[in-house]
């Protein structure tokens, strides 16, 4: 009987919303093992980074830091492979994107049962349950590729709906008292990580507000991290300026449970891809996301049923390896890779989406949107 799961997720750099994506392999584990623990081995780091998350909005019970990617400390490794003994787990799953850390470290650590997706430097009898993906549809597996290959592993009774695989995001539920009328809502969320640049202009930003004001009446939730606050004031203003009398409320640096709980009485987001977009499909609320330089909008179509991507579709919108490895990557418009400031330069592939285009999902979406959300207990 397994009384205790690990996690091994030594992940390079990851963002909230890469973590959200994790919870549908968690909630697939505690469905199989209701009664055990499961406990997320990732790096010292990220383990800290994403505290909150771990703690109140994750599937995990537990999280074990181990040394980050690229160290090699080895006091760092006693001191983990000791930590994971006291742990004794009986299962142990291997995600795609652990970096040195994977199915060999789970055999040596004695763990019995080791679930994943052959990697190259597996070695036989490394993974006891090897993850069997089948052909994809879109030149890789995509994540309903991955939760149904687990959901099989697992031996879970029934097939896997991909409309079924996103599980809610565990969090207060409590109303946010600041809300305003029960006129439609629109979340909107203009930024993205720095590093590198996915972000729709801000200019392009509070024309469309301006237009779901005027057409619906809308209030627009602007939501962003610390970092991101002056150029939430500065669309805030932009719409303001052009519209007396609109409602957009800033929503800057706010704690995850918060974030979530808002994001859960919004009617539709709008936003570039980045985390938010993971964390309203985790709490039923469509979506309208702008791709930019990334090719990742096939890897969750399928999972995220209420979500509308809008993209132009350039040869070059391929990115899809982690952003810390960016640095090496070329586009052929010449974009540059990091964001500057809400002044640009932004790629070409979002500079050219035009706002009508944008509108014209958004005014779909936000129409229908009420009857669309997906009701799901929390």
């Amino acid at each position: 009987m397994v009384s205790q799961m690990c996690v091994f997720a030594r992940l390079a750099g990851p963002g909230l919303g890469d973590l959200v994506q994790r919870n549908i392999a968690f909630s697939l584990l505690r469905r199989a093992f209701p009664s055990a623990g499961l406990t997320v081995v990732t790096g010292a780091t990220v383990a800290a980074r994403f505290a909150e998350f771990f703690g109140r909005h994750s599937y995990a019970t537990g999280v074990l830091p181990c040394p980050d990617p690229g160290e090699q400390d080895p006091r760092g490794w006693a001191r983990f492979s000791a930590r994971l003994a006291e742990i004794r787990p009986q299962a142990c799953f291997v995600d795609p994107d652990s970096k040195g850390l994977g199915a060999a470290e789970a055999r040596r650590a004695g763990i019995p049962v080791r679930l994943g997706v052959p990697a190259p430097g597996d070695g036989e009898g490394d993974l006891t349950h090897p993850l069997r993906l089948p052909r994809p549809l879109f030149g890789r597996p995509d994540l309903f590729d991955h939760a149904a290959a687990l959901a099989a592993a697992l031996e879970l009774p029934g097939p896997l709906r991909p409309a079924e695989a996103v599980p809610p995001l565990p969090r207060s539920g409590e109303p946010p008292p600041e809300l305003g009328p029960a006129a439609p809502r629109l979340a909107v969320h203009p930024g993205g990580s720095s590093q590198w640049n996915r972000r729709w202009p801000l200019g392009n930003y509070a024309e469309l507000c301006r237009l779901a004001a005027r057409h619906t009446g809308a209030v627009c939730y602007l939501f962003g991290d610390r970092s991101e606050r002056d150029d939430l004031h500065r669309l805030a203003e932009a719409i303001a300026a052009h519209r007396p009398g609109t409602g957009a409320e800033v929503v800057a640096d706010a704690a995850l449970d918060r974030t979530a709980n808002l994001l859960a009485e919004m009617d539709l987001l709008l936003g570039n891809d980045s985390s938010l977009a993971h964390v309203a499909a985790a709490v039923r609320t469509p979506a309208v996301v702008l791709y930019g330089p990334t090719g990742t909008e096939f890897l969750w179509a399928r999972v995220y049923p209420h979500h509308t991507g809008v993209s132009l579709r350039y040869p070059c919108q391929s990115a899809t390896n982690p952003a810390a490895a960016l640095a090496a990557r070329s586009c052929e418009h010449d974009c540059a890779l990091a964001y500057v400031s809400a002044d640009g330069p932004y790629p070409k592939c979002l500079a050219d989406l035009s706002v009508d285009r944008v509108w014209a999902a958004v005014s779909r979406r936000l129409g229908q949107s009420r009857a669309a959300r997906i009701e799901a207990p929390l």
